[in-house]
């Protein structure tokens, strides 16, 4: 029997204006996780950071994997695959909370050591499971932002800031301690893939190739190719057409352009290629996405879009 393909999701959330912060609060999230299909290995446009109350399970984050219980912290920034699964299919109880931290510490913060590009990159990183023991500091900031998004007293924009300033500032000390026990060659390896998506994210409207990539990375073709695979679990062309896509239906929703145009924009240099990739990742035509977006007023929040690894 064939090995069954991995699949991943692409889970787009939009921020409200004036918030660096979207909080998911509520019963919502007390459920069984993986209970369904619908909890796939996903990632997503902004760091999420995840509170355990109560209930045990399986974490991934990438290739990796830790047992929670209720108490701990998750920190997952933008485009790391994960998951999250229950034991037993046991309920369990979680809130989260999406940051723009990009945006935050451009238009926030200031650093007299470091340009706000490499601070950035520092908190992109990587993933971290941190149980409320272990940094009680960590645990307060965060168990305070949740409440000022649940109790929305007078100046909680304000004072959700103040916590992102100090939440900013315990990651980097915590990225600081974690990265002297990495090895050359991990640091090595991180540092192509974040090569990769940076020189995607500037040239994705380019008729840019993976040797491209691969030269920018300082890597023959087929070794980028590897290394990339086995990194982000998807292949880097799927990963470029996911970018590419996501582009489009921002487009899409905010401009009246020609469709052909949406395409060109967005690194196409045909109608044909371009509404065949937006079909295969999204399910629909161009067309069809944006007279279901204008007529039942679906948003970016509700997009998805999947791929399978080894297409």
């Amino acid at each position: 029997m064939a090995k069954q393909k991995k699949q991943i999701e692409y889970r787009y959330y939009e921020i409200q204006n004036g918030h660096y912060v979207m909080a998911l609060l509520g019963d919502t999230w007390v459920q069984s996780y993986g209970a369904t299909e619908d909890n796939l290995l996903h990632f997503h446009n902004y760091m999420e950071i995840g509170y355990c109350y109560w209930g045990n399970g399986k974490l991934t984050i990438e290739e990796s994997s830790v047992n929670y219980k209720g108490g701990i912290i998750t920190i997952i920034p933008e485009n790391i695959p994960h998951e999250t699964r229950s034991f037993n299919h046991g309920i369990c109880k979680w809130e989260y909370l999406f940051i723009d931290i990009d945006s935050f510490i451009r238009n926030e913060m200031q650093f007299k050591r470091m340009l706000p590009e490499e601070v950035i990159k520092r908190l992109n990183n990587q993933g971290y499971v941190i149980q409320w023991n272990q940094n009680k500091a960590l645990t307060s900031i965060v168990r305070n932002i949740i409440e000022e998004y649940r109790d929305k007293k007078p100046y909680y924009k304000d004072a959700v800031k103040g916590y992102l300033r100090a939440f900013v500032a315990e990651l980097l000390r915590i990225n600081e301690d974690m990265s002297t026990s990495l090895t050359l060659e991990e640091k090595r390896l991180n540092s192509y893939i974040e090569k990769s998506v940076n020189y995607i994210a500037d040239h994705y409207a380019d008729d840019i190739k993976m040797s491209d990539v691969a030269y920018e990375c300082g890597l023959s073709e087929s070794h980028f190719r590897r290394i990339f695979e086995e990194s982000m679990s998807m292949k880097p062309l799927d990963y470029l057409n996911m970018i590419r896509i996501d582009k489009a239906c921002e487009i899409i929703q905010n401009k009246d352009y020609a469709m052909e145009e949406v395409g060109f924009r967005v690194g196409y240099q045909t109608p044909s290629t371009f509404n065949r990739n937006f079909k295969k990742l999204t399910g629909k035509t161009p067309y069809q996405w944006k007279k279901e977006e204008n007529t039942i007023g679906i948003t970016k929040k509700n997009y998805k879009i999947s791929a399978k690894k080894g297409w």
